[in-house]
């Protein structure tokens, strides 16, 4: 297995480097982590989508990585996940920033997302 993938990184610094104004949002090693920081605070590391994956459905039971499962009417995701955001952002903040020289770390930096937005 490669670790995180060396165009990922030349790519993050350039946007960096490049536009002032750039927030590069790094999760490691998907979105899911994500929201499975709605849930649960932990650092494990999954070394691939799928085991993060599985590890939400122990809380969204019927999760799918679907437009229609992110957008359904009245039921998206954002519905589903908003009454956790704030043990997510504080759970995601306390795994700390990116680092380059570990890739294999647990990583969500959604919270800087968030920031953006105003939301804390």
């Amino acid at each position: 297995m490669r670790a995180f993938g060396e165009g990922v990184l030349e790519y993050r610094a350039r946007l960096l480097r490049d536009y002032e104004n750039a927030v590069v949002v790094v999760n490691n090693p998907c979105l899911e982590f994500w929201f499975l920081l709605h849930f649960e605070r932990t650092s494990k590391y999954f070394p691939a989508c799928g085991a993060a994956e599985a590890r939400l459905k122990r809380y969204l039971k019927n999760y799918e990585k679907t437009q229609k499962y992110f957008t359904k009417q009245n039921d998206d995701i954002y519905l589903k996940l908003k009454s956790n955001l704030q043990a997510a952002l504080r759970n995601s903040k306390a795994l700390g920033v990116f680092d380059v020289g570990d890739p294999r770390k647990a990583m969500c930096e959604m919270e800087l997302f968030f920031e953006v937005l105003g939301v804390h």
